[in-house]
């Protein structure tokens, strides 16, 4: 039996989990249908428009775009949308599905940093659904690359599953119950609202902002203009 590549090697991982279209969907949301698809992406505009906002102007860059189904609600609004995502089959699938839009990017990264994006050359950075498969280290990896890549005052989103809710306990201890060697690589892991506002604090944002109002942690925050 194949050994499974470690939960780290993240461009193994889920370029093994999206070797077709209804895998990948199945991986990045739970379901396979198409309305769920796009009502799960509208539920995201709407948390992003409400936290960091989109204006025509801005250029926005997803942090692991998977197959587009939230860059294809937001790159209409905006004047540039990059998604960047670790597996080549991701983005495979979003140019597919973002089909016939002129204003995108899509650009296949490591699975630890956006190399390859200049500083400070955008507006916003969104990274939703992701943190759960990272290790914490990745987490922090990122939001430090979001604020290398961001303009000032450019906005950044994250989120991942609240483990102080009791919705967010019970994932955990679903994912408990697997045996130590038989963990999936990708498995759910949550976080704390603590840990999310430390990352982006520590990082170097202000206004930093997190919402709990239900079994997530939504966070966004602000990179401050300082004086050169």
């Amino acid at each position: 039996m194949e050994q499974q590549p470690a939960r780290s090697e993240y461009k193994k991982v889920w370029s093994a989990l999206s070797t077709t279209e209804d895998q990948a969907k199945l991986h990045v949301i739970g379901v396979t249908e198409e309305d769920a698809l796009r009502s799960t992406g509208e539920q995201t505009l709407k948390f992003l428009q409400e936290s960091v906002g989109i204006r025509k102007d801005d250029v926005i860059l997803e942090i692991g775009c998977g197959i587009g189904r939230v860059g294809k609600l937001v790159a209409p609004l905006c004047r540039k949308w990059i998604g960047c995502d670790v597996a080549s089959n991701m983005l495979a699938l979003a140019a597919k599905r973002l089909r016939g839009l002129d204003n995108l990017e899509l650009k296949e990264i490591s699975g630890y940093n956006l190399s390859g994006v200049a500083d400070a050359s955008v507006d916003v950075v969104y990274c939703t659904v992701v943190f759960m498969h990272l290790e914490p280290w990745d987490r922090y990896n990122y939001v430090l690359e979001a604020f290398r890549v961001l303009r000032p005052n450019g906005r950044i989103y994250v989120d991942n599953i609240n483990l102080c809710s009791d919705g967010g306990w019970k994932v955990f201890e679903i994912h408990r119950a697997f045996s130590a060697t038989n963990r999936p690589p990708h498995m759910t892991q949550n976080s704390t609202p603590q840990e999310i506002e430390t990352y982006l604090s520590r990082a170097g944002f202000g206004d930093v902002r997190i919402r709990t109002d239900d079994d997530w942690i939504r966070a966004s925050a602000v990179k401050r203009e300082t004086a050169a």
